[in-house]
């Protein structure tokens, strides 16, 4: 979402272009006056280069506002009548001051709707139109038919340019609701980014530092009401805890793999775990590995650990169980985690925690299954499958 879109949406083509109108206008402007300097004479030439003349500052002073920014109705009329005016004066004075029409006729389809600048178009001729028709010459009709041929191709290309203008203002509309949607999506991604993450970040320390501090307030609890040399091995544990609990810290910190996982294999991990929950609790234990061990992909070793360590857990605080068995069995297209204990059972149904939702997400995420059986006062299996 980083690609921007074209600025196309702050300025339109056409108000980009106003610096090339207004030289193109002055060009035509200029040819105008200079095409009644070499034909006109006597008093017509001096009044119609005065009329011409007097396009700059009109145009100056009121065209380049009604070009620019939103148009106005009042100050587009105003400026097309002025130079209406300016330029009958002009034309009854020297026809060949027409010739500034290749200036005046653009701006009219510009600044107007297409049937008033077809009015405009046809005003803008009359003058001409008057005096083909009325001059005794047989080359009137002629004239008239090249004047009326000029409006009809005016009138065409008008249309033309009318329907280009409106079809660039919809796609720039179109590319403006693009760059809302879009900085919407980014916005929209960058908070499910963020919550995304906090809520990983709160499995992780609710699976690793929540429960190594559980146990190490746990041990020191113990080591109070036990004798000396219980309450020192009580102790010693505690501490054990707490360093692992701390190197856990500095590799979540930097993103790096289980420190159960570090230079150990999976099931080498959850023996440990088996192992330890019987030396802290006092819990008979058991460990059982079928299957040929293989490497998995680390996500799905890290998923099964962590909920081997959410379910021994859960024994730990709530289960008050006399045994418990963990058995980890390699299948043919997985990994079979089954975790069982003789204690004080629950409703799965009703049971609401952050620990069971996680261990639900994990499994999700990895494309695996979770299954807990359990009724009150018979124990709990949990039971995790996850792809290899």
């Amino acid at each position: 979402m980083s690609q921007t879109l074209p600025h196309a949406l702050d300025e339109h083509a056409w108000t980009q272009g106003a610096i090339i109108r207004d030289a193109y206008y002055g060009v035509v402007l200029a040819g105008s006056i200079a095409a009644v300097w070499v034909t006109g004479v006597g008093t017509g030439r001096v009044v119609a280069i005065a009329a011409l003349c007097a396009f700059v500052p009109w145009h100056c002073l009121v065209g380049r506002r009604a070009h620019r920014g939103t148009p106005v109705p009042a100050r587009t009329v105003c400026y097309q009548l002025g130079a209406l005016g300016l330029l009958v004066t002009a034309q009854v004075a020297t026809l060949t001051s027409s010739t500034v029409l290749f200036a005046l006729i653009p701006q009219s389809f510009m600044l107007l709707p297409v049937g008033w600048a077809l009015l405009g178009l046809v005003v803008f001729n009359a003058v001409p139109v008057v005096e083909a028709v009325s001059a005794p010459s047989r080359h009137g009709a002629a004239v008239v038919g090249v004047l009326v041929l000029c409006v009809a191709f005016g009138a065409q290309f008008g249309w033309w340019v009318q329907r280009i203008i409106k079809q660039s203002r919809g796609r720039a509309d179109l590319i403006e609701q693009l760059a809302a949607a879009r900085a919407e999506l980014a916005e929209s991604e960058r908070q499910a980014g963020m919550l995304a993450e906090r809520q990983r970040l709160a499995m992780e320390i609710h699976d690793t530092l929540a429960q190594g501090f559980t146990s190490i307030v746990m041990l020191l609890e113990a080591a109070d009401s036990a004798p000396p040399d219980q309450a020192r091995a009580h102790r010693e544990r505690a501490a054990r805890a707490a360093r692992e609990n701390l190197a856990e810290a500095r590799a979540l910190v930097s993103a790096q793999p289980p420190t159960e996982l570090t230079g150990s294999s999976l099931p080498d991990a959850l023996r440990r775990l088996v192992e330890r929950l019987g030396e802290e609790t006092g819990v008979m234990t058991s460990w059982e590995l079928t299957g040929e061990p293989q490497r998995l992909p680390a996500a799905t070793e890290v998923v099964v650990l962590r909920c081997a360590q959410e379910a021994l857990a859960n024994v730990r605080r709530h289960a008050d169980a006399a045994r418990a068995r963990l058995s980890l069995r390699y299948l043919p297209g997985g990994i079979r985690l089954e975790v069982a204990d003789d204690g004080a059972g629950f409703d799965p149904g009703a049971a609401a925690g952050f620990g069971l939702a996680g261990m639900r997400e994990r499994v999700t995420r990895a494309g695996g299954h979770l299954d807990i059986r359990s009724t009150r006062g018979s124990g709990t299996v949990l039971t995790v499958e996850a792809p290899a």
